[in-house]
């Protein structure tokens, strides 16, 4: 085979793997043009209220954001600024559907808090969707003159069943069972703005009903956005690796547009006009996302900025018609990135998880392996078995390979003495080498055709690991507790440069299994040089390298290669034996 090849084939690899590791995943299609509103505490304004009529669909009757400094924000992590002395004062409200727990607060009518029950949290409880502290967790904004109000610090009225909200109220739900609570602020002269949830036992979903009744000072809005400001917060042991995963996207027809916080470095919102259909903000597991009921034309708009966990949405509808009364509904989803879960809703929501370009691959993969999941309770058993399929199915390849590389061994003293008969000419010394290996039946790249077809399958697999919820904390034996994470044998108690503050077991042991195989390859001996020298040094450094690449990847990944390269030792093992055998028989034979 040709050293040079071999070297650019194994060098693509590992190019391949970097780009996926570094880059956190492929880059999302970008829209053609994005306009930025505003500075971070800027809100929005319209150029031009004049009604129109609801037939018409026209980008430009979505309010632009203006500066507006005194009705400016908070920031994620703020608290809202207190009611008014004459609003009452808040009452607080909590309610259980047994996958969820809620805190709700009548001012402004918001989340508090928001936790996943089931998923735990590092460092104790359950993942929050909600940082602690935090306004803006589906607020109401209106817009009127060319600026926006939002409602975050308003006294609304409470109540439950129609009864007034008690302070501290819980509420558990029952099998079946499901409770709605309506939110209701009232302005001078008739005008109101209520909003509603409606919880149901069990399930991630929240329905949301807006209801707008512009009589009195609301007569001069132009438009009302509902959006989540409040940002997230982090929940996963690898903070840095959870907060790079955090993304404002969503859908407007048929487009999907996602934003990563790091990318709102020079605007705090990209906007997007169109008929909306849901608006969302992930982390590397979970989404909150708002999925509209009516289409229309409106604006999405993806909220960001430079704090940590800053990251939101907003959707944008103008008054159009001039409507004395506005009647909205949403679906609110706060959950798990759960593929199948989300393909219900058959709103394109499941492009929310990070699958890579090869999507449609990974998204095998990850069917496959919830499938065996049903008949083998352990991931980690499962990635086992998927490595074996795959030499099963390159079983024959990769016999050839290993016939090949052979092949190549033996042309090495050929090889040799073309390189001292056309030492000076190097084109010769090409086709000379070409033209042997074609008259030996050898193919060069014999022995790379295996590595190539299997990265597919290696790159797949690296993002449902690392990117899917199924395999969160999913334990596999011994130290190995969390296939999505390095594996942790024990901690060093510091950070030590290159290895981290962790000592992980399984790439030592694949770049030793590699090593083994290398071994068995049957590197050079003596001095060699030209190609062989190249083979020689390769066969050293591809352990070294590879088990520095992976140190730091999911351990599910690392146990993949490293059962990939035990089978391949034994099937190298058996291969060569069944050669040596062959070609004993036909010196026999002669």
């Amino acid at each position: 085979m040709d050293k040079r090849s071999f070297l650019a084939v194994v060098m693509t690899f590992a190019i391949l793997i970097g780009w996926q590791v570094f880059y956190v995943g492929p880059q999302q299609r970008k829209a053609a043009e994005r306009e930025a509103y505003g500075a971070p505490e800027s809100l929005p304004g319209a150029e031009d209220d004049a009604a129109v009529e609801p037939a018409d669909v026209r980008p430009e009757d979505v309010p632009e954001r203006t500066h507006a400094s005194e009705d400016a924000r908070p920031s994620a992590g703020q608290p809202a600024a207190p009611p008014a002395d004459d609003e009452p004062a808040p009452v607080a409200i909590s309610v259980e559907n047994g996958v969820m727990r809620a805190g709700l607060s009548s001012r402004g009518g918001e989340f508090t808090s928001i936790e996943l029950v089931g998923f735990p949290r590092y460092g104790g409880g359950d993942v929050r969707m909600v940082p602690e502290g935090a306004a803006g967790a589906v607020a109401v904004e209106l817009e009127a003159g060319g600026r926006w109000t939002d409602l975050s610090g308003r006294g609304f009225r409470a109540t439950v069943r129609g009864r007034p909200v008690r302070d501290g109220e819980r509420i558990v739900l029952g099998a079946g069972e499901s409770v709605e609570i309506a939110f209701a602020y009232e302005f001078p002269g008739g005008g109101l703005v209520e909003k509603s949830y409606l919880f149901s036992e069990g399930s991630h979903e929240i329905g949301l009903a807006v209801r707008i009744r512009r009589e009195g000072e609301l007569l001069g809005t132009g438009a009302y956005a509902a959006s989540w400001r409040c940002g997230l917060p982090v929940n996963e042991k690898d903070a840095k690796a959870d907060a790079q995963q955090f993304t404002a996207l969503g859908r407007v027809g048929e487009e999907f547009f996602s934003q990563q916080q790091h990318k709102f470095s020079k605007t705090d919102r990209i906007t997007e006009d169109g008929v909306v259909v849901w608006a969302g903000a992930k982390s590397k597991y979970f989404l909150c996302a708002l999925l509209t009921q009516t289409q229309r034309s409106g604006r999405l708009a993806l909220l960001g900025g430079r704090q940590p966990g800053e990251i939101g949405w907003a959707v944008e509808y103008p008054f159009r018609g001039d409507p004395r009364l506005v009647e909205d509904s949403y679906r609110l989803y706060v959950g798990p990135l759960d593929m199948a879960a989300l393909k219900a809703y058959e709103a394109g929501l499941e492009k929310a998880i990070d699958l890579g370009r090869l999507r449609f691959f990974s998204s095998f993969i990850l069917g496959l392996m919830v499938w065996m999941k049903r008949f083998i309770p352990n991931y980690g058993v499962v990635i086992v078995i998927i490595s074996i399929m795959t030499k099963v199915l390159f079983y024959r390849l990769t016999h050839k390979s290993f016939k090949s590389m052979k092949d190549m061994q033996r042309l090495q003293p050929k090889i040799k003495e073309l390189q001292e008969k056309h030492k000076d000419d190097r084109t010769r010394l090409n086709q000379e080498t070409m033209k042997l290996y074609k008259q030996s039946g050898v193919n060069p790249l014999g022995g790379c055709l295996p590595l190539l077809l299997q990265m597919p399958v290696f790159i797949a697999l690296f993002n449902v690991l690392r990117n899917t919820i199924e395999l969160r904390g999913a334990p596999f034996v011994l130290w190995i507790d969390d296939l999505s994470s390095p594996d942790v044998l024990f901690s060093f108690g510091a950070r030590l440069p290159f290895l981290g503050s962790d000592f992980h077991m399984l790439p030592i042991l694949m770049g030793a299994a590699m090593w083994l195989q290398s071994k068995m390859g049957g590197s050079p001996t003596g001095e060699a040089t030209g190609p062989a020298a190249q083979t020689k040094m390769m066969q050293t450094m591809m352990p070294v390298v590879f088990t520095v690449l992976f140190y730091g990847m999911p351990s599910g990944l690392v146990l993949y290669w490293l059962v990939n390269n035990i089978f391949s030792i034994i099937q190298q093992y058996a291969a060569h034996r069944q050669i040596e055998a062959e070609e004993a028989a036909v010196a026999a034979a002669q």
